[in-house]
């Protein structure tokens, strides 16, 4: 009771326990850091970059450097890492150090800044006034600009190439032997630099100008012209290159791509693959014309070899790009120019070598393993005697034991994590059932912990088992992906070693593909892929009834895998035992359906065998088999396993259409009625104007340029009407032409109008005028050619007329139809005499009803024996001519009443149908 008040007092009367002083226990960052980069080496690589800094930081040179080496071990062309390490042993003037890491980079990391690095450490450590100390340097630089010379971003390094021979003894323009060493040095940096597509070309093609018009003109404009189609190709290349290659990051710290599109992070790792992609396809395209260059040989295929590695040091964890690179060494037959050592007798593939650091990087990597693989199958030359093959068996299992082995490890290493997730999530469990045992154990009633324990415990339990179901769950995909890739792995060795060895037999050294069968058993984690693919080549090939004992076999080991109990029921199928099959398929199906959730699993099945019993079977299986599967999956359709019957995978006879009445099943589909098509609609489908049509005279177009002006209209094209009509015969006002289209259609044919002018480069269009309004109008009243049901025109007879028609020369026609050539005597045309007498002596019919130009047409033409246009020399439209009778007020042609007013005036661009065909 002595306690009670401190209690309450420290409490303050809450339920909430009471707080207690937590122990701040020391955290080594150092051995978080370590214990991150330990469990996870590739991935962690922030970690690895803390733990370095870490360790400079608190001065601990010995273990940053023993770190350094950890790290470079699995990233061995992070030049970041390189250059910082660099950075630490000169700050304490350990050059032997330097030099080690100099010797070990260098040559497996071209790096501009890592290089860089080499070139300062050179020219720090050797003084430019001794000569030969220049000449290392000299040397140094060359070396350089032979390895990273190709790089977009070293024109720096040109540049301080330059100045350092300009500072060299000599000089320019002298003829003792020293001064012309140093001109032809200068002369020959400058001519490699501007051929090279960097930054600051045009800076270094000016100082090679002025370098060479300051030694002797006429032999400097010589040169300049040699070398100036390979500057302006470096420097529109270079422009090309910095479009090509927007947006890359150039970082030589490699991360682990992610694993699908849904996990953060693919879509920008691939942005960045697919710009590496595209630099080095722009390499292969050859932009600088080197393939063919005589004076340069090689120099094209050390570019993309640059490229290639340029991109592993960012893509190091992407196994394609490697065998990408392997591959186009092997089909460009690049071979190494290193220095072989004393066990090399040939020199090595560049491609060999891509292949085995692609597989040191990426030992998981299934793709590199295979290619490997092959890759030693197709080239070691073997002898026909049992040793040679052992020995070839042996070289071909490398690649495939150690992707194996790591694989193995990986399915361990989620085994593992899964125990310790589960542990940790057990612990918590019981850490908080303490606390809360603890906070329940005050000056409650039992009734009230009773209550509690009721209430809370389970609770708790439940969701740190749910919590553990989710581990387990994820873990079990994992293993189940790691297991199915295991199992391919090694059916493609077990097909290797028979091509090699052939059938064999296990537990001697021709083990052949029976051995490689058994290790894969030994090792487990394999699935059903592996019993059914060793089953149907001890069938196939060696027709050995092991086949069918290996597929009772996995059948006991997979009772329920139905790919497996499919590939079984095949087989039996090829050995005619149909008795068997049928047994077989029954009992598997039952197995399946008995459990709900593995009813899907049964349907491929049932797909199969219904299949196979409507090719072969009889019709009362067939009706059986579809009512179980109707049974069974109801959201099929009712007619699909009818079907299946008779269809193949490429064609069903049920389901395809036949077309009885083509007139009534192919139709077209017909515009609403009232609802007018879109002008864009129906300007692609148009035909071809009267107007391109050839004639005696050349009808030229209006030029279509790329502008938004209105082109100078023609006087005779209907097509383009002026905006505004010319005065009339009746003194009317100005009325205004047909106005183009407003608003977002007008905007959009007048930008096609202007692509379509800008594409062609011509000076007449070669796209056909569009139709006229009126036309337009015109074939809209005629019906379509199905209500047409008279006599129909014979093309062969009307092509026959065209062609022996005499068509006359113009001016003849022009002679012929006015004698006088007086445009204001013309003849009264004979053909139109009673024009004016509505119809009444012609054999034209009347207007047809609904025309807008029935109306004006007979008006036009009241008492007339002559067409008069506003076009036509002599008109209204000239200012002299024949003027009209005036109209009657109150009376018109046909009984039209227009109230006393003149006529309207004719539609724009025809002058009237009174005279104006």
């Amino acid at each position: 009771m002595a306690d009670a008040p401190t209690d309450d007092g420290r409490n303050n009367g809450s339920l909430s326990p009471p707080t207690e002083t937590p122990i701040l226990v020391p955290v080594d960052k150092v051995a978080q850091l370590e214990k991150r980069v330990t469990e996870d080496p590739r991935g962690a690589l922030d970690a690895w970059l803390a733990l370095m800094a870490e360790h400079r930081c608190r001065g601990n040179i010995a273990q940053a450097r023993e770190t350094y080496e950890r790290f470079l071990t699995i990233f061995p062309q992070a030049a970041e890492v390189w250059v910082q390490w660099l950075e630490m042993e000169l700050e304490t003037d350990n050059f032997n150090e330097a030099e080690r890491i100099f010797s070990t980079a260098l040559i497996s990391t071209p790096n501009l800044a890592l290089w860089t690095k080499y070139l300062d450490y050179v020219r720090r450590r050797n003084d430019l006034n001794d000569g030969n100390a220049r000449q290392i340097v000299y040397q140094a630089y060359d070396f350089a600009l032979n390895n990273i010379g190709f790089d977009k971003d070293s024109g720096k390094i040109w540049a301080d190439y330059i100045q350092f021979l300009k500072s060299g003894p000599g000089t320019l323009g002298g003829s003792q032997w020293e001064d012309l060493k140093k001109m032809d040095q200068i002369r020959s940096a400058y001519q490699k630099a501007i051929c090279v597509p960097i930054a600051n070309v045009n800076n270094l093609w000016k100082e090679y100008d002025q370098f060479e018009m300051s030694l002797n003109k006429p032999n400097g404009r010589k040169n300049l012209a040699e070398r100036s189609p390979s500057y302006m190709t470096a420097k529109s290349a270079y422009i090309a290159l910095e479009n090509t290659t927007r947006g890359l990051q150039r970082t030589t710290l490699p991360v682990l791509p992610p694993a699908a599109a849904h996990f953060d992070g693919y879509q920008e790792y691939m942005e960045q693959v697919e710009i590496w992609k595209r630099w080095i396809a722009w390499e292969k395209s050859d932009p600088l014309y080197l393939k063919e260059d005589e004076k340069l040989p090689g120099l094209y295929q050390k570019r993309i070899l640059y490229v290639y590695r340029q991109a592993l040091m960012a893509l190091r964890f992407w196994p394609e790009m490697w065998l990408d690179a392997a591959e186009w060494c092997f089909e460009n037959n690049i071979i190494d120019d290193k220095p072989k050592t004393s066990d090399q007798k040939n020199d090595v593939s560049t491609g060999l070598e891509f292949l085995i650091r692609g597989i040191e990087a990426n030992p998981e990597s299934v793709l590199l393993a295979l290619r490997y693989g092959d890759y030693i199958e197709s080239t070691q030359q073997t002898e026909d005697n049992d040793k040679a093959k052992i020995a070839l068996g042996q070289a071909v299992r490398a690649p495939y034991n150690k992707v194996l082995d790591t694989l193995y490890d990986i399915i361990n290493k989620v085994k593992d994590r899964e125990t310790a997730h589960i542990a940790q999530i057990q612990e918590a469990a019981k850490k908080a059932a303490g606390r809360d045992n603890s906070s329940s154990g005050s000056d409650d009633d039992e009734d009230d912990e009773e209550e509690g324990e009721g209430s809370t415990k389970p609770a708790m339990d439940a969701s740190a088992e749910k919590q553990i179901q989710a581990v387990q769950q994820v873990s079990a995909m994992q293993t189940k992906m790691l297991s199915k890739t295991i199992s391919f792995v090694w059916i493609a060795l077990i097909r290797a070693m028979r091509r090699i060895q052939g059938k064999g037999k296990a537990n001697t050294e021709m083990g052949g593909m029976r051995q490689v069968f058994q290790d894969a058993r030994q090792r487990g984690r394999l699935t059903s892929d592996v019993y059914a693919a060793v089953a149907h080549m001890e069938w196939t090939i060696y027709k050995e009834p092991a086949g069918g004992k290996i597929f009772d076999r996995g059948a006991k080991l997979f009772p329920e895998d139905e790919d497996f109990a499919l590939e079984h029921i095949k087989y039996l199928h090829s050995l005619n035992d149909f008795t068997n099959a049928r047994v077989l398929f029954e009992r598997v199906v039952s197995r399946l359906t008995s459990k709900p959730e593995n009813v899907h699993k049964a349907k491929q099945l049932y797909v199969y065998f219904h299949k196979y019993e409507s090719q072969f079977g009889e019709l009362a299986q067939i009706s059986k088999l579809e009512k179980r599967m109707a049974e069974l999956f109801p959201e099929d359709p009712k007619l699909s396993h009818f079907s299946a019957r008779f269809s193949t995978e490429k064609f069903d006879p049920i389901t395809a259409r036949v077309i009885v009445s083509p007139a009534a099943q192919l139709r077209p589909k017909i515009q609403p009625p009232g609802l007018m098509p879109s002008i864009e609609q129906h300007q692609p489908q148009q035909p071809i104007s009267i107007r391109n049509t050839p004639t005696p005279a050349p009808q030229f177009q209006p030029t279509i340029t790329n502008s938004p002006k209105r082109p100078l209209p023609l006087d005779d094209d209907e097509s383009n009407p002026p905006r505004k009509i010319q005065r009339n015969d009746y003194n009317t006002e100005f009325v205004r032409g047909a106005s183009p289209l407003k608003g977002a259609a007008g905007r959009r044919l007048d930008q096609q109008r202007r692509m379509q002018g800008s594409a062609g480069g011509a000076s007449y269009s070669s796209t056909p005028a569009p139709i006229a309004r009126d036309i337009t109008f015109l074939l809209g009243l005629i019906p379509r050619a199905e209500a047409y049901d008279y006599h129909r025109m014979n093309p062969n007879k009307v092509v026959n007329l065209l062609q022996s028609t005499n068509v006359p020369e113009y001016h003849v026609w022009k002679a012929h139809a006015n004698p006088s050539q007086n445009p204001h005597h013309r003849n009264v045309s004979t053909d139109f005499g009673s024009y004016g007498g509505g119809y009444g002596n012609r054999d034209s019919p009347a207007p047809r009803v609904g025309s807008p130009y029935g109306q004006q047409r007979l008006v036009m033409g009241q008492g007339q024996g002559y067409r008069q246009s506003s076009l036509r020399p002599g008109s209204a439209g000239s200012g002299a001519g024949y003027e009209p009778p005036p109209a009657v007020p109150g009376q018109g042609a046909g009984g039209y009443q227009f109230g006393g007013l003149p006529p309207p005036p004719p539609p724009p661009g025809y002058g009237g149908y009174g005279g104006g065909y």
